[in-house]
């Protein structure tokens, strides 16, 4: 017989990997970094593959490694659903929910009201914060539902809603291919900042990184005023003095796709009436942004 897979040394290694080291992770999973790193030790001793190369630069996947990491999402969620189906709980209590930063305001406005008219028992619990983290919590079951950026990477997602992506100046900055650019980025670990980061290594354009920040609307702060030019979601611009950027170098404009995960954590009778709440509040903030940028 195989042996079995200890989810517990499984969740430490996506968290690993997801923060890129061991330090970081220690502090994630509220653990030292020694017993971070022995537990890592002892799933590369269960599975006999060394799945972590470890140097001053920081981790790298090794083959088997990113095979483990292809299967951990599935299994971790399976475990969720398991937990919740075997569970007679009500739907009462408290749902933990994450959003999106730069949505969350006008998304919040829109979802609350509907949920506690769906679900009146139910007591929503809001986390605010970049997609990749919210990713992070929805596997390790701090999150039961959450709205995040679509990445390649991940396995079909249900979408919510789509919007236009592009790179935006004002119409006071002068912007050639010739001169450096000053761009505004969001910090790192972030899908939008690594799609900004892509475009401008693969137009082989000097740039200059006068701003960053965790906020978009910092970023188009900086487009309005003329400081800066940065890639943005077509529903943060709603000053007619910004335009989208038009260099030979630099891609047109594309799609920014929001998506809902689940953790399995909710009875399956919640999750139909749920995704409608969010698939409503989608639609009236798209509508509302849509209104204001127009």
């Amino acid at each position: 017989m195989k042996p079995l897979l200890d989810l517990d040394l499984l969740n430490t290694f996506a968290v690993v990997v997801e923060v890129g080291g061991f330090k970081e992770a220690s502090s994630r999973l509220y653990r030292s970094q020694a017993a971070v790193s022995m537990q890592i030790k002892r799933l590369e001793e269960h599975l006999g593959h060394r799945l972590l190369e470890r140097s001053n630069q920081g981790i790298r996947l090794t083959e088997p490694g990113k095979t483990l990491l292809g299967y951990i999402d599935r299994l971790l969620r399976l475990n969720n659903e398991t937990l919740s189906a075997l569970s007679l709980e009500p739907l009462r209590g408290q749902v933990h929910f994450g959003i999106p930063t730069d949505y969350a305001q006008t998304f919040l406005q829109q979802f609350l009201p509907r949920i506690r008219d769906a679900f009146p028992e139910l007591v929503p619990r809001v986390t605010c914060g970049r997609s990749r983290r919210l990713r992070e919590m929805v596997n390790t079951g701090e999150l039961d539902v959450a709205i995040v950026t679509s990445e390649p990477q991940f396995e079909p997602e249900q979408r919510l809603w789509s919007e236009a992506l592009c790179w935006y100046a004002s119409s006071s900055l002068s912007v050639t291919g010739e001169d450096t650019l000053p761009v505004a980025l969001l910090e790192s670990d972030c899908a939008l900042r690594d799609m900004a980061a892509t475009d401008l290594k693969q137009a082989s354009l000097n740039y200059e990184a006068v701003l960053t920040s965790t906020d978009v609307d910092n970023l188009y702060a900086a487009v309005e005023s003329g400081m800066a030019m940065a890639l943005l979601p077509e529903s943060s611009v709603i000053s007619p003095k910004v335009r989208p950027v038009r260099l030979n170098q630099m891609p047109g404009q594309r799609q920014l796709t929001m998506n809902i995960i689940t953790a399995g954590t909710l009875s399956s009778s919640f999750n139909e009436p749920l995704h409608e709440c969010l698939l409503a509040a989608a639609r009236a903030t798209h509508d509302r942004a849509a209104a204001r940028s127009g």
